[in-house]
Order: structure tokens, then sequence, then C-alpha cells
């Protein structure tokens, strides 16, 4: 029998040969909860020796109270640093100060339902009996530290440090193993790296030339091709129509600025199992509506494809919706700089094409023309302003 991963029949868990990687299990998670025993019975022992059992009960129940109160202490201590620097991304990563602080000081299930009931343990021993930080380190260093140190295994246990905040920190040090920069290597290699560059062979040609036979066919000026790249779009909000049409109005006005021409040359290429492979990239034609003698402005534009279907994970899979939405900007982000740096890096890609991210609503939440975008940034390319007449 060849090495196969294996759905078993019922369809409760997948059986992985010895050559795959598998799932994960819960024995770190044991081990944790095993070492906390250990440490519990050795404060447990050092203070029976000297006062007894009954005082051996007082002494675990206060210290693991006292160990869980301290580190949720300690977590909400380091969830206000890290909102100090949140605070600085109003209103690019939140709305406002309420959910920046909102996604910093969230705790999950398991750390509320533990921590109130650790809190309430502890105010009930202070109050009944006395100070359950004074009686610890009455007890001696060894039975004071084990506290402490189980108070500590405890929260890696039950995730205390769980955050939105805190995972948005951990993906921005994953070095391009999270799921935005993984978005970003596959667009470029399994789509960028095959419709820009030349290849060297008449029958592959790169953005460039097709862009030049465009212009002949269709016999248009020069300058009525300014910027002979590629442009990508990246909105905060994902949201990449069909047509770039729809997105090219000055709302409340409905006239459109921009049509879809007609398409470059196909690019056809054999791909993982897939015979001819079919590549389209799409021109559209930018109607100045400001300077109506102006000639229309020609453009290669479409939207980054990976972050389409982000936009539908997103708002069509209930069960991940949540988790994305909460690092949609993380993921954009992700995905806007390492793209960058991958075309910076490429000798053959580097000129051939254009980023543009950007926010794609104003403060009524309506649509901004991405016309007037692509306007904008053709004319920092070419230091001059494309509407004028060619």
């Amino acid at each position: 029998m060849y090495n196969v991963a294996r759905e078993k029949s019922d369809g409760s868990r997948i059986q992985y040969p010895r050559g795959l990687p598998g799932d994960r299990g819960n024995r770190a998670q044991m081990c944790i909860a095993g070492f906390i025993a250990i440490l519990l019975i050795i404060g447990g022992v050092v203070v029976n020796h000297k006062e007894g059992l009954g005082e051996v009960i007082m002494y675990e129940v206060t210290g693991l109270a006292v160990g869980v109160t301290t580190s949720v202490l300690l977590h909400v201590a380091l969830r206000t640093f890290l909102l100090a620097e949140e605070l600085h991304h109003i209103p690019g990563r939140y709305p406002d100060k309420l959910c920046a602080a909102w996604k910093a000081y969230t705790f999950n299930m398991k750390t509320l339902c533990t921590s109130s009931i650790s809190a309430i343990v502890v105010l009930l021993i202070w109050t009944l009996f006395q100070n359950p930080y004074v009686y610890l380190w009455s007890k001696g260093l060894i039975a004071h530290n084990v506290c402490y140190l189980s108070g500590f295994y405890f929260s890696k246990l039950i995730q205390m440090e769980y955050s939105t905040v805190h995972v948005s920190v951990q993906i921005d040090k994953m070095n391009s193993l999270d799921y935005g920069s993984g978005m970003a290597y596959n667009f470029f290699y399994g789509y960028l790296r095959l419709v820009l560059p030349e290849f060297g062979t008449q029958s592959v040609k790169g953005i460039k030339k097709r862009i030049e036979t465009f212009i002949n066919k269709h016999r248009l000026s020069d300058s009525a091709f300014p910027v002979k790249k590629l442009f990508i779009l990246i909105p905060k909000s994902l949201y990449i129509p069909t047509d770039l049409k729809d997105v090219s109005t000055d709302w409340p006005d409905d006239k459109c600025w921009m049509d879809a021409a007609m398409s470059l040359e196909d690019q056809v290429f054999d791909r993982a199992g897939v015979k001819q492979r079919l590549y389209k990239n799409s021109v559209y034609k930018i109607k100045n509506r400001d300077s109506p003698g102006a000639q229309p402005v020609y453009v290669v534009a479409e939207g980054a494809t990976p972050l389409k279907t982000c936009y539908d994970v997103i708002n069509g899979d209930p069960k991940m919706s949540r988790v994305f939405k909460d690092h949609q900007h993380d993921i954009i982000l992700s995905f806007y700089k390492t793209l960058r740096d991958i075309i910076r890096d490429s000798d053959d890609c580097r000129d051939l094409c254009e980023i543009i991210y950007y926010v794609d609503t104003d403060d009524n939440k309506k649509r901004i023309n991405v016309a007037r975008i692509i306007l904008e940034r053709i004319q920092e390319l070419t230091g001059r302003d494309p509407v004028q007449r060619h």
C-alpha cells in the first residue's frame, strides 16, 4: 500500500502515513499540566513538613489562586504596553480608541473563568484571613516561588496571552510564513512571473511588448498609453468588482470614468498538469470627467486576485469569517509589503508593474473613484498630467 493520507470511513479523523506530517496532539499541554502538579506537590511537601495537612490545603488553594491572579495582572500590564503602540494606528487598523482597547484587552473564555474564580478566592482569603501574598511569603522561599511558577505555566496552558492584538503582533514576526505573505508569493510565482517578463520566445511576450502590440493594433498614440506596466490594485476593504468600471464614479454622480476596452494578447502556459492554461490582462480606458476635452488614457489594471478570494472567505464562510475579519488589515498589509519586496528583488519584474495600496472608501463609507487614484499615480510616474490633450 502506498503512503497516502486516508480519511476514516466515519470522517472522524485522518490517518497519516509515517512520511507525512500529521496533526499535533495535546502532549505538550499534558506535560505542562503535569509540571504544574509537580510544582504544587513540592510546595505542599515543604509546607506539610512544617505545619501539617490542613495548612497544605490552605496553601495549595491560596497559592494557585494568587499565581493565576498575578499572571492575569501581568498580562493586563503587557496588553497596556501593546495598546500604547496600537493607538498610533487609528484609523488605519482601528476605527477608534475604544475598538483598539477592546482588541487589546479581550481574553478567551478559559482565562475569564479561571481569573474570575482566582480573584474571588484571593479577595475572600484577604477579607476573612489575611493578605494572601504575605501568607505565601511566610511559607518560605521555595513554597512562595512555586506558586508563581505554577501560575505562569497555568497561563500558558489556557493561552492567557491570546488576544487580537497579540495575534497581530505575531503575524508581523512570522518572517513571511503568514497568510498574507503566502498569498503574495503565490500571486507572484503563480501569475506575475508568467505574464510580466519576456521569456525569449516569439510566442511568449512580456507585458511591455503586448502593450506595444495593442497600441499598434488600435492605432493609438504612445502618449495615450503613458505607463506600460500592469497596475495592481489593493483596496483596504478587499472589495474588487468584476469590472473596475463599477468603482470609477464620483458619488453621487453615476458617470463612470473607466471602461474595459479590450484585452492584451492571451498568454498560454502548461501549469501543474493543466494544458494550455490561459492568462489574460484587461485594458481599461479612463475618461477624465473633469476635463471633457481631454483624450482618454489607457492602462492595464486589475485587482490582486488572491485578495478577492480572501474577501469571499470573509463574506462567505461563517466558520472563518470572524478570524479573518479580526486580522483583515494585518493580512492586507503583509500581502502588500511582501509583494512589494518580491517585485523589487526581481530583476525580471521590477519595472513591469505598479502596486497601488489605497483606502477605497471615504468618511461616509462611499466608494472612492479608483480612476482618480490611477491617474494620480500615472502623473507621479511620468511627471506630467496624463489627461492633457494627446
